[in-house]
Formats: C-alpha cells, structure tokens, sequence
C-alpha cells in the first residue's frame, strides 16, 4: 500500500487522558463519576479536558463493544469470539448497552464536553482475537478486510453521532495489544496452521484507511512498549509510550527519536503507587518528564504540545479511578505550568 508519511493536522494538547474499565453497575453512575474526574475539576492543563467514553458492566470487554459500534454479529467460544451470521445473545445485549450508554452520554454530557475520547480495538487485534470459521479472521484475508472496513465505518458512525449530539470533538483511542503478535506471526488452531507475519507497511496502510475513514484525531495504544517499526507508525495524534521504557538507553534513543520527528506521545504512567499523596505522585511523575526532556536537549517550550499524561488501561474501582485521574491531572497542569 502506498502511505502518506505526513503527520496529522495539529488538534492541540490533550494534557491527559484515562483507559479505565469501572466497576459501576449503572452506566449514568459511571457517566457521573467520569465528569468529576474530567471536567468539573480546578486545575489548568492548557487543553480542555478529554473525557473518556465509559466502559462498565459488559463494555469492559473492548473487542465485544468494538464489534457492537461496527454492527459485527459475533458471539462467545472457548478461545473468546467469533463471527456469526446472525446476532447472538451477547451482540444484542452489548448492542442494548451501548443504546443505553448514547443516551444517557446525550443527557447528562451535551454542553459539559468539549472533548471526547472514544476507546475502541483496532483492526489488526481484532482479526487476531475473532475467528472465523475456527481460524482467527486475519487468516481469511477477504474477510479480514470486510472487518476492518466494517470497524473504520461503525466508529465513523458512532463518533459522528456523538459529536452531534453532545457538540464537541471527538478523538478516537485506538488499541492494539496484539500488533507485535500480528508483525511476528499469530499461532493457529495447530502448530501446522499458523498467520504468517504481517509486513509493517501493510499494517501502516489498514490503520492509514481507518484514519481516513473515521476522519477524526487517533491515538495509538499498544498496551506495551514501542519497538522501531511502531515507532514509524504515520498518521496518530499520539503513540502512547509505557513510562517504564524510557528507563533504558535504547528506549530513551526511540522515543526521543520519535518526538524529534514530530510525533507527540502519550506518557502512560505507572498507577502503582500505593497511598502515595496525589500531589507527591504528580510531582514526581512531572519531574520525570521533565528530565527526560532535559536530556533530550529539546526546546522546554515545546513540551506541553508533545507530550499528554496517560492513565493506562485497568480495572478499577471508583475511588482507584478517581486517585489514578488525579495524579495524571495534576502532573499535566504541573507540565503546563512549567
């Protein structure tokens, strides 16, 4: 596929931004909660404030909630899930969810955001978790192609009607845990019957068509760390980058290497501190970047436009959210304001 090496338009800062599944059982509760952490709150981060969609009950499960937004009927198997001809059980109840989820974003968030983040599986983890016909669906190229097109289209659709009913922008978090597996080559059903790799500039093309698609600002989240040909990835807002990789030379080379280029990242920051002061813990997560960038020899000034905080993606409580949100919030006002 031929590719468009350009970086996207500027959007602007982010400041920061949270992956967090809550163990809400009512989607307005957790609608509500996810305001408190985002929105009504006092610092400055140079942005306005990026509230995630939420995810609860059913919709912790991303690739289910994936297929819901892309209307792709799948259903539940021993190995996690496959295509199906008609809808299951499961893609009606996930479908049910997320009607309730549009709803009530609609009631209690027009007017309250600005910005939107919406998380969902990108094309490459996808066809690396569904099968089809007992095979994973990359084996089947038509089909994985019809998936990938069905995905870029369901969340174009989804995001468009969001930002048309709440009146604000709309970014796409797009996760791909299961790239680095795709690039190496997936296991089959048998040690006879394995998905040979996938050369990165075929990877480059289906996520370039997903941007253009969805037509919106995309981050790239990996779940891990970057590695060179992730590192080129062209077209993302934001590659989030685990805080824990720069704590080697190698790491600090391509990352700094990236920023160089003009790819901004997101600092997906460690949320195991135990009952560290939320001040305390913003500050030292502030301090790091600052002196990682102080070693990068950048200009101070463009660190603000660089570089976003991250939540990373977990299971958590309201008050483990709330605590994780705070510590991220205060370290990008801190970044800000330095």
């Amino acid at each position: 596929m031929v590719r468009d090496t350009a970086q996207p338009q500027p959007i602007g800062r982010l400041g920061w931004w949270e992956n967090t599944v809550t163990d809400h059982t009512e989607v307005r509760a957790a609608i509500q909660s996810a305001l408190t952490r985002t929105c009504d709150v006092d610092e400055d981060t140079g942005a306005p404030p990026v509230l995630s969609f939420p995810r609860c009950g059913r919709a912790g499960d991303l690739t289910a909630l994936t297929a819901s937004f892309a209307q792709l009927p799948i259903r539940a198997n021993p190995r996690g899930w496959e295509l199906t001809a008609h809808p299951s059980l499961e893609s009606r109840r996930m479908d049910g969810w997320v009607r309730e989820a549009t709803d009530a974003a609609e009631e209690l968030l027009a007017g309250k955001v600005e910005r939107l983040m919406l998380h969902v599986t990108g094309p490459w983890t996808f066809g690396a978790e569904v099968e089809f016909r007992g095979h994973p669906v990359l084996r089947d190229r038509p089909a994985f192609k019809d998936c990938a097109l069905h995905l870029g289209f369901g969340v174009e659709q989804i995001a468009g009607a969001l930002s048309a009913a709440l009146g604000c922008e709309v970014i796409i978090a797009l996760h791909e845990p299961r790239v680095r597996e795709v690039m190496g080559g997936l296991p089959g059903a048998t040690r006879f019957d394995t998905v040979p790799a996938v050369d990165r500039e075929y990877i480059y093309g289906v996520w370039q068509r997903f941007q253009q698609q969805v037509a919106r600002p995309v981050v790239l989240d990996t779940g891990s760390s970057i590695d060179d040909a992730l590192s080129h990835a062209p077209g993302f807002h934001r590659i989030v980058v685990p805080a824990d990789q720069l704590r080697t030379v190698s790491g600090k080379d391509l990352v700094g290497g990236m920023i160089g280029r003009g790819q901004g990242i997101g600092w997906a920051v460690n949320t195991d501190q135990g009952n560290a002061n939320v001040e305390s813990a913003a500050g030292e997560i502030a301090r790091a970047v600052l002196r990682q960038w102080t070693q990068w020899t950048l200009p101070a000034d463009e660190l603000p436009g660089m570089v976003d905080v991250v939540v990373p993606e977990g299971k958590r409580t309201a008050a483990q959210s709330s605590v994780a949100a705070a510590r991220a919030r205060h370290a990008a006002a801190l970044l800000w304001s330095n």
